[in-house]
């Protein structure tokens, strides 16, 4: 349901300040933010002073850490990941963890509140909706407080703030999930995964051209392997599976910062699958565009850019807890498939490839998910607080 929120605790004037909180904890949450950002942009840029600010190093220790830790925490056991997310993830078991950061955090909210005033700020980050509206309270700050909520589904309870003026979130599942945490529900907007609102454009633009610089065939099938901006999940067996195989297939892969995996998969000589490896690249939005087939683990962002992109969706990995339930979601609205293994990748390859109509059917299941207009009906839905 979409509706436009009544907040009385603060009055747009002409030109707002609005100060868009992220952390750099996987680059989902820097993402969003920079794509609601350019959604102000869009949806009115001369009322908006909008800023981007990473306020994390200010916490106190270990705390201000937790960036730096982040690559080790989701790559290390699984098992423990998963423990400590189910163990805490509800309003009442996570008292202790959410204590733990109020009290680590005052240094970093009175930084905030000090050298970033703002008409309204949006936390794109759960570290901020946890923190930010205790010292609202505690140091008499009434600005509106805005929680963008980035879990498709099975988000933790840090992400939903119940003293937040307005919370977005991107799908039905979300919202039923910020009531439970105690949102109240008419404070809640569903608008859809923050993306880059030129996604779309972006996604068409590749075409026939970049396919022939990369080197690929135009009359065979595109598969695109990716794992996020630091080349995570399992790139490189999956990669590995695919090119000792014979399918008439050639697989472009994204590494990312993971420069080990680039490394290994250049010195593949012999195999009969065309290849090619890039780094860290910001023409993903392109590149899913010339592909036929994307490959990846279930990171909210990516999925939702695959849905953009009209993309059946492989799903090879997911970080235990968070991103469970974006592939219960892939699947259950037939967009993709869970392929936990490379030996299960190679064999859904194989059924697609044979079954261009299945391949179709997936591609508009993954197109009616699609809502490449998020970011600005985010920026909206904030821009609405003062009318």
């Amino acid at each position: 349901m979409h509706f436009t929120p009544t907040i009385s605790t603060a009055t747009i004037t002409t030109m707002s300040r609005i100060v868009l909180l992220y952390a750099d904890t996987g680059g989902g949450h820097r993402s969003a933010a920079e794509a609601i950002s350019r959604g102000f942009d869009i949806l009115c840029p001369s009322r908006h002073e909008v800023t981007l600010v990473n306020a994390i190093p200010h916490m106190a220790f270990p705390y201000n850490r937790m960036e730096q830790s982040y690559p080790a925490v989701i790559n290390g056991p699984r098992l423990l990941h998963q423990l400590a997310f189910h163990a805490t993830n509800s309003r009442r078991r996570s008292w202790i963890v959410r204590t733990l950061l109020r009290l680590s955090g005052e240094k970093m909210a009175r930084m905030i509140f000090e050298h970033h005033p703002a008409d309204i700020y949006v936390s794109c980050s759960p570290i901020y909706s946890q923190v930010l509206p205790f010292y609202m309270t505690r140091l008499r700050h009434s600005t509106p407080f805005v929680v963008v909520a980035t879990d498709l589904v099975s988000g933790h309870a840090f992400n939903y703030a119940p003293e937040a003026d307005l919370t977005l979130v991107p799908t039905e599942y979300a919202q039923r999930e910020a009531t439970d945490n105690r949102v109240a529900a008419d404070s809640i907007v569903v608008t859809g995964q923050p993306v880059s609102p030129d996604l779309h454009t972006r996604t068409s633009s590749g075409g026939a051209a970049m396919r022939t610089v990369l080197g690929f065939r135009h009359d065979t099938p595109l598969a695109l392997l990716i794992g996020g901006g630091d080349g995570m999940g399992r790139l490189g067996p999956t990669a590995r599976a695919i090119l000792q195989s014979d399918m008439h297939l050639q697989l472009l892969v994204v590494c990312g910062r993971n420069a080990a995996v680039k490394q290994e998969l250049d010195q593949i000589t012999v195999t009969s699958v065309r290849l090619k490896t890039l780094g860290f690249v910001n023409t993903v939005p392109e590149l899913m565009g010339i592909a036929d087939i994307l490959i990846t683990k279930a990171g909210a962002a990516t999925v939702a850019e695959g849905f953009i992109a009209g993309l059946p969706l492989l799903i090879n990995d997911a970080v235990p807890g968070q991103e469970d339930g974006n592939v219960t979601y892939v699947v259950k609205h037939g967009a993709g498939a869970w392929c936990p293994s490379p030996a299960i990748v190679l064999s859904e390859l194989h059924r697609l490839l044979a079954n261009p109509a299945t391949l179709t059917a997936m591609r508009q299941a993954s197109l009616r998910l699609a809502r490449p207009d998020a970011a600005i009906e985010i920026a909206r839905a904030i821009t609405a607080m003062g009318n």
